[in-house]
């Protein structure tokens, strides 16, 4: 159905082979890159992004589309041996950046590799204090026996999860619990832990939105947590940001906090991204009605620029919202531009 009334018009065949052309120069130099996809509603950015997805994943018949032919043989040579994992976000509703982006990251996965490990998103500390506890009561035995369930430390099962894979005893537990909050082993005991004995956690931290590590450091479990699952390169489809953001501007911390966070996506304090991760913001063209002609025609000009430059003006958007209700009341005046 994506495929059969899909019409490729000239217009978006550029826009395939620009998209294609962003995620090549992110994988091939192991950079985090992130462009506006811009459209009014119901203009077919998700259709858009679909499409791309089948592309990336050399779906026989979306490669097959005589209209995409030039853009398929164009990018054949550096698609074909890569796997991309494309994670579609709807922003409106999200409680924050980490519920939204961490939380739908780990509930997609967790319907597209069922079996594979739990993230470590979420905060750990009291989860390790209830597991020590679950420990003594129960024992040695049983705690370890249950919590490597499926993993292959009983004798040389292949579970065909890489480096995710891996059984826990006294001492890589208690080891695992001393690491800083990116530590490899911690993140895996986290999502072990989870996943084992304290499933409802994950839910309650994506309806509530309290219980996930700063953004920062969950894009970089989220990039080392991909690789390990065989992927070059994680795509994030973050449909209607800039109105979730718009539709909350009447909060002056919510806007100033979440706001700042979108540079995370791009210019990473924590560095450990081993695999790329490139965000697609989808916007509409009645942005304009936000943040005024100026502004929005500023930011129209961006089309294919600097990722930097791109997320400069998201953050003036930002900016202007949280001046514009100061105080819980619209000021008369539009913030112009030079």
């Amino acid at each position: 159905a994506t495929l059969r009334d899909y019409v490729v018009t000239p217009q978006l065949n550029a826009c395939f082979n620009d998209a294609l052309t962003f995620i090549k120069q992110s994988v091939q130099g192991g950079t985090s890159k992130a462009a506006y996809l811009h459209g009014s509603f119901g203009s077919g950015k998700s259709h858009f992004m679909a499409v791309l997805n089948l592309l990336l994943d050399n779906n026989v018949s979306a490669r097959s589309m005589p209209d995409l032919a030039n853009v398929v043989a164009q990018h054949n040579g550096w698609t074909q041996d890569r796997k991309f994992l494309l994670v579609p976000y709807h922003m409106i509703g999200a409680r924050s950046m980490e519920s939204a982006i961490l939380g739908g990251y780990a509930e997609f996965v967790r319907k597209r590799h069922p079996d594979a490990p739990i993230p470590g998103f979420y905060l750990s500390e009291r989860l390790f204090e209830d597991a020590v506890r679950m420990r003594n009561r129960i024992g040695d035995e049983a705690f370890f026996r249950d919590l490597n369930e499926g993993s292959d430390a009983g004798g040389g099962d292949d579970s065909g999860w890489g480096d995710l894979s891996g059984g826990w005893d006294a001492a890589s537990f208690e080891a695992a619990m001393l690491e800083p909050p990116s530590g490899d082993d911690r993140v895996r005991l986290v999502g072990d832990l989870i996943s084992r004995y304290f499933t409802a956690i994950a839910d309650v931290a994506e309806s509530r939105g309290e219980a996930f590590v700063p953004l920062d450091d969950g894009l970089s479990i989220m990039s080392r947590h991909a690789k390990a699952l065989g992927y070059d390169a994680v795509i994030l489809f973050l449909d209607e940001l800039i109105l979730w953001l718009a539709s909350r501007a009447a909060d002056v911390s919510f806007v100033s906090s979440e706001g700042t966070k979108l540079v995370k996506l791009v210019e990473a304090g924590n560095a450990d991204r081993p695999i790329p991760l490139v965000s697609f913001v989808a916007r509409q063209r009645d942005l304009r009605e936000l943040v005024g002609d100026n502004m929005a025609g500023a930011m129209q000009m961006l089309g294919g620029g600097p990722e930097t430059i791109l997320f400069t003006w998201l953050l003036l958007a930002v900016l202007w919202l949280v001046d514009l209700f100061r105080g819980g009341q619209p000021r008369k005046h539009a913030w112009r531009l030079p």
